[in-house]
């Protein structure tokens, strides 16, 4: 059981770190295919561009929504390096003429994607800074006692001498002796990890399904 819930852990930090690459591509894909097909719309040769940015940011949501159900189904994180094809969006294109341009953007369901690719880009930031400062806060805070020790013998400063919480909670106590308490806290933040990263992710997999209009699978 220790190993499944440091691979969910690992699995779920890999898929809010992995989130901002997919968040920056779909967000360019959308602004841009907004701003170029938007007033081209007018002239008809637009649509084919909106088109086609409504479907990439739909198979972008899709590797979304795979990855997720791979780490809900199991736990794991899907092995490989989803690719973002867009096969279907270059038939439409090529196939479709102007009916069936209307008729996709006709399609409520395709606005979601469109829902999808603004929204993601600040979730995914969210998420990946999260990610990355989790982590490395628990990192400074257990290694406070060894920046106490560099900054007061190489640079004969005491970080904790000056600091009002510490003054009130440990007046008696040394700037060393202060540090400590920081590396406790580094201590749980650190034991406290692997849940926050899972329900990190289960937040990150609530808001994949709701944008993209699907069901949970439990």
């Amino acid at each position: 059981m220790k190993i499944k819930g440091l691979s969910q852990t690992i699995a779920a930090w890999k898929l809010l770190l992995s989130s901002l690459p997919r968040g920056v591509v779909a967000f360019v894909i959308a602004v841009a295919g907004l701003s170029v097909g938007l007033p081209l719309a007018l002239f008809v040769i637009g649509l084919p561009i909106l088109v086609g940015m409504l479907a990439a940011c739909e198979k972008i949501l899709g590797v979304d929504r795979r990855m997720v159900a791979a780490w809900e189904s199991c736990g794991e994180y899907p092995s490989g390096s989803p690719r973002i094809g867009l096969p279907d969006s270059r038939a439409e294109l090529v196939q479709g003429g102007l009916k069936s341009w209307i008729s996709s953007l006709g399609n409520v369901q395709r606005y979601r994607n469109l829902a999808y690719g603004i929204g993601q880009f600040p979730v995914s930031i969210l998420a990946f800074v999260l990610a990355i400062v989790i982590p490395a806060t628990a990192l400074a805070l257990l290694l406070s006692p060894v920046a106490e020790l560099i900054s007061s013998r190489i640079f004969s400063f005491n970080l904790f001498e000056q600091d009002l919480i510490m003054k009130w909670l440990f007046p008696d106590l040394s700037s060393f002796q202060r540090s400590w308490f920081n590396t406790g806290l580094g201590v749980l933040l650190l034991m406290a990890t692997p849940f926050l990263f899972r329900k990190l992710g289960q937040c990150y997999a609530a808001w994949i399904r709701w944008i993209s209009g699907a069901l949970s699978h439990t």
